[in-house]
């Protein structure tokens, strides 16, 4: 359980609501039952641990990607609480991610791919090499943040929620779980309103440009200040700011602006594999924008890598399987070691260790696979 988890769940605790339905955390059937109808899902007043509880996989994997220092960490999670106390159990979308806290499951879904995307960019090039090894994981916490983020400003613009008096749910001013809380409500179900954009195309500036306006409320200040240090050219700042509102000006880096709209994007495309984006770790599938034969041969390559292995090369780092590199990948007819590693980095099956993809281990080169990759991998070594 991560700290955002445990401090959220400290809060339930301490806020309990008695007679308050409980939000089913582990059954995905008992779920999806409280979908009522297409207008709007159901909601009920629950916890932001409750919530977070129910993506605790996801989030797990979100942060083996963010891979942060003790110090940067809790600055995510403040985000990720804040958060989901503001948007609570709302859907994000009509077309895709509309289940109770679709827009939790969404962001991070989003902050996943974006910090696995931003990982191939190269920043900083001004720097000596030891200063932008330091500054790595800002920009990790930087695009994790902003991928999370990313959508927010359009889900409270098309999300209504009302009493029964009338009253409604001032999207821009109190998280909705407050809101909940303050008017005793223990159930409710939003509904669309203006919400006529394409899920599959960029989100438009009218939308993104409302992201600044929630900002001071979904981050902290440390957050800030961690993204703006002393001496700094104003990079990481510009950067963050220019990929909330899509806008690739100023000295921000426009590769990761586009990286976490692409991001995304992904999410929403992959959505419909069977309704989990992180589905694509273990069992890649079709997609529009990717062919299912090139999908087929990344997963083909890797079972052929991972078939061929010996007994005294199968080594572990606690759930990660550890593969020799290059050599694993040599001499099999197999494309380019380079090829395949950014292939499979980007479907999101490379846990990079540090600040490294590639790093030595007992005097060898080596790459990590996640540990969800790796546990699929196991039926083909062992069935050797």
């Amino acid at each position: 359980m991560t700290a955002s988890q445990a401090l959220s769940i400290l809060n339930h605790w301490l806020h309990p609501h008695k007679d308050d339905p409980k939000l089913p955390v582990s059954d995905a059937q008992e779920t999806e039952k409280l979908i009522q109808s297409p207008s709007g899902c159901a909601g009920y007043q629950v916890g932001s641990g409750t919530i977070l509880h129910q993506q605790q996989k996801l989030v797990e994997q979100v942060n083996e990607q963010l891979n942060l220092p003790e110090e940067l960490q809790p600055l995510f999670d403040q985000t990720l609480d804040n958060l989901t106390h503001w948007l609570h159990l709302l859907p994000a979308h009509p077309q895709h991610h509309c289940e109770p806290a679709g827009a939790i499951r969404h962001a991070l879904e989003t902050a996943f791919w974006s910090v696995t995307a931003t990982q191939q960019i190269h920043q900083d090039h001004e720097l000596y090499p030891d200063q932008r090894r330091a500054r790595k994981p800002l920009w990790r916490l930087m695009a994790g943040v902003a991928g999370l983020l990313y959508d927010s400003g359009r889900v409270v613009s098309c999300l209504m929620v009302q009493q029964e008096s009338g009253e409604q749910w001032r999207s821009f001013d109190q998280p909705l779980g407050s809101w909940l809380q303050q008017h005793r409500i223990t159930n409710y179900s939003p509904h669309w309103q203006q919400c006529e954009t394409n899920a599959e195309k960029a989100l438009p500036t009218d939308y993104t440009a409302i992201n600044l306006l929630l900002l001071p409320q979904l981050t902290s200040q440390s957050f800030r200040n961690a993204l703006q240090p002393d001496r700094d050219s104003g990079v990481l700042w510009q950067t963050f700011i220019s990929t909330l509102t899509g806008q690739k000006t100023g000295h921000a880096v426009s590769q990761v602006v586009s990286a976490v709209e692409l991001a995304r994007l992904k999410s929403v495309k992959l959505h419909f594999v069977q309704g989990e984006a992180l589905n694509q770790i273990m069992k890649p599938g079709k997609t529009e924008d990717q062919p299912k034969q090139e999908n087929d041969q990344e997963l083909d390559s890797l079972k052929q890598v991972i078939s061929n292995l010996q007994a005294d090369e199968i080594k572990w780092a606690k759930e990660s399987l550890l593969l020799k590199w290059p050599d694993s990948v040599e001499n099999q007819n197999l494309p380019d070691p380079e090829i395949l590693l950014k292939q499979w980095n980007q479907r999101g099956w490379i846990r990079p260790i540090g600040n490294q993809i590639i790093f030595r281990r007992n005097g060898r080169q080596v790459i990590a696979l996640q540990p969800m990759i790796s546990s699929e991998c196991t039926k083909w070594f062992m069935s050797t």
